[in-house]
């Protein structure tokens, strides 16, 4: 049986490749690359209609239980897409239009949701100014020049990197050897490159939902924090009214250590954002006012 190289994607993740890749070369989106959209910015956020991938094997499902890591390898095709047509704009997938058996009350939200994919009908309350976050380390050996990149977690302690990889297959190479020598300097002689670090800007918002409004659910307390990305930094403003297709995720207690406190809050990761409700469309949010919600 042939073994897989270490660096050889296992099976499933193939198979998520492939299904992308024919995505984007059915004719509809296809059609859509070669107009360049985006071009000479730089990020563009290429919208994907969530029906459209149930023609493609698996991926409805695969992002549904394993969001991140589908998403990610959909964004490796996409950049591929772009780079093909000589493109240097960095694009990202944004799935919209997500079906009724995905949208959810705002308030319903518990921790049994986590890591869910859903919709949620959304007023913006309040916004935080734009700020960035350490996305991607850069590292580097300072004696064989090996070069790596390590992925982060928002709002979590940097990840430690204590080693070279390369340095370090080498002694074990070397030491499974007929012949091993006697020393070896240890393979931690690495360093930080700051300046081919990548920061992606980030921006937080706090919101409620329709009914939470319609219900007297306003107080800072009850609402909601969500965090929004890169195109759609600085675009939103209070009493906006939105459609967030996010996924669920937990953070610490404002003020509190997220190692040593084990209490979490609930917040969305936001992954696109469609303008206007999808199930309350004949509302609107009128901000400052006495009586916020009118019918259209």
């Amino acid at each position: 049986m042939k073994r897989k190289s270490p660096t050889e994607p296992p099976a499933k993740d193939q198979k998520t490749l492939a299904s992308w890749r024919l995505l984007f070369e059915s004719k509809p989106y296809k059609q859509d690359l070669d107009s360049r959209p985006g071009e000479g910015e730089y990020v563009f956020g290429f919208e994907i209609e969530w029906d459209d991938l149930d023609d493609f094997e698996d991926l409805q499902f695969d992002l549904a239980e394993n969001f991140e890591a589908t998403l990610k390898i959909g964004n490796q095709v996409l950049n591929e897409q772009y780079a093909n047509r000589k493109m240097s704009t960095r694009a990202v997938i944004r799935v919209i239009n997500l079906p009724n058996n995905r949208s959810y009350e705002v308030s319903d939200l518990r921790m049994r949701d986590r890591s869910r994919f859903l919709a949620f009908d959304a007023i913006v309350t309040s916004t935080s100014p734009a700020i960035g976050w350490l996305k991607k380390s850069a590292y580097q050996c300072n004696d064989c020049d090996a070069k790596w990149y390590v992925d982060e977690r928002l709002a979590r302690p940097r990840e430690k990197v204590k080693y070279c990889r390369r340095c370090l297959d080498v002694i074990i190479q070397d030491m499974k050897s007929k012949k091993p020598q006697s020393y070896h300097k240890d393979p931690d002689d690495i360093s930080l490159i700051v300046e081919d670090c990548y920061y992606e800007d980030i921006q937080y918002l706090d919101i409620i939902s329709p009914m939470m409004l319609e219900s007297g659910m306003t107080d800072p307390s009850e609402q909601i924090q969500v965090v929004v990305f890169d195109e759609y930094v600085g675009q939103y403003s209070k009493g906006d009214c939105l459609t967030l297709n996010a996924v669920v995720a937990v953070d610490p207690l404002i003020n509190r250590d997220f190692i040593r406190d084990t209490r979490r809050m609930i917040f969305l990761k936001t992954h696109s954002i469609e303008e206007g409700f999808s199930n309350h469309e004949e509302l609107e949010y009128i901000p400052d006012a006495e009586s916020s919600l009118s019918e259209r």
